[in-house]
């Protein structure tokens, strides 16, 4: 019974000590990529889906708070999606390289056409 109440309170601490440092993670911008510092509020280099999905949430309150629409964040990948090996951490690699996908499928269909009246004049 005693270890019961030990182990209840130990549980309890370390859950408050890991959500203060999700909190505290970071200054979590409104517009553009979280950053890897962002994510990993423990700061061991790698993001658990914890600490994901604490920025995402920290994130859409600063979107929320900014009075922009967060038109992309129903699009935005998953933890799954970004973490590639599926060893339950996202690495700075597979952050970058899911970051570095959505750059260029933003660029895409930009700065293709003509200009203004279209087609190619002779």
């Amino acid at each position: 019974m005693k270890m019961a109440k030990v182990l209840s309170t130990a549980m309890i601490l370390g859950t408050f000590s890991i959500g203060a440092g999700l909190v505290l993670a970071g200054n979590v911008s409104a517009k553009g990529p979280i950053s890897l510092t962002n994510y990993d509020a423990d700061g061991n280099g790698t993001i658990t889906e914890q600490e994901f999905n604490a920025a995402r949430e920290q994130q859409q309150a600063a979107v929320k708070s900014s009075g922009r629409l967060g038109q992309g964040m129903a699009n935005a990948p998953s933890f799954a999606d970004v973490d590639s090996d599926k060893d339950g951490q996202i690495s700075a690699q597979e952050l970058q390289t899911v970051q570095e996908q959505q750059q260029a499928n933003r660029g895409m269909g930009r700065g293709q056409g003509n200009g203004k009246g279209g087609g190619n004049r002779k």
